[in-house]
């Protein structure tokens, strides 16, 4: 059976937010924990790992993908009345009792997320974008899990939201770096 270890893995890319150390470890600047990640082990998130001195990051899919009323994010003076199309993929790097997301921020954490795997959708960020569109959406945000983990992915999905003429939002926990904040600078 493959575990959701292997689902996950299979779907990274190549990181750009992380430098290389000359022995084969690497420091991440995803989030505030700036994890030192030796080969073959995983950051504190769980879904950036380093495999042969590169940094893996999460690419290509997402855990939910969801239309729904700008205000529910909240975000209550940004187009009031429109709808914005949210995505999530998986892990955290917090560990909150309370997560109202738990089954996908805590993926590879607790066993009992495992089930986070059944709901995984491999898309590109053209067709998310085309099925925003198509659903009326006016903004795009990363949220549902931790999205600072998940930054590359979401600079691709809001490359293409832009192109489109869409806004674009983050619903963090603000565990920032400032390289993850210049990499997110339009």
């Amino acid at each position: 059976m493959t575990t959701l270890a292997e689902v996950l893995d299979a779907m990274t890319i190549s990181g750009e937010l992380f430098t290389a150390l000359p022995n084969g470890d690497v420091r991440c600047f995803a989030c505030g924990h700036r994890c030192l990640i030796r080969d073959g082990r995983r950051g504190v998130c769980k879904v950036r790992f380093n495999a042969g001195g590169e940094l893996r990051v999460p690419w290509g899919y997402v855990a939910a993908l969801q239309c729904d009323p700008t205000e529910k994010k909240p975000f209550y003076h940004l187009l009031p009345g429109s709808d914005t199309l949210t995505f999530g993929m998986l892990g955290c790097d917090f560990h909150c009792s309370y997560c109202q997301n738990w089954v996908s921020s805590q993926a590879l954490r607790d066993p009992a997320s495992d089930a986070s795997a059944a709901y995984l959708r491999q898309i590109e960020p053209s067709e998310m974008i085309e099925y925003g569109l198509n659903m009326g959406a006016q903004v795009v945000a990363s949220s549902y899990n931790e999205p600072l983990i998940t930054s590359e992915w979401a600079v691709a999905v809001f490359k293409e939201a832009v192109k489109a003429g869409l806004k674009c939002a983050y619903v963090s926990n603000g565990n920032a770096t400032p390289e993850v904040m210049d990499y997110l600078s339009p």
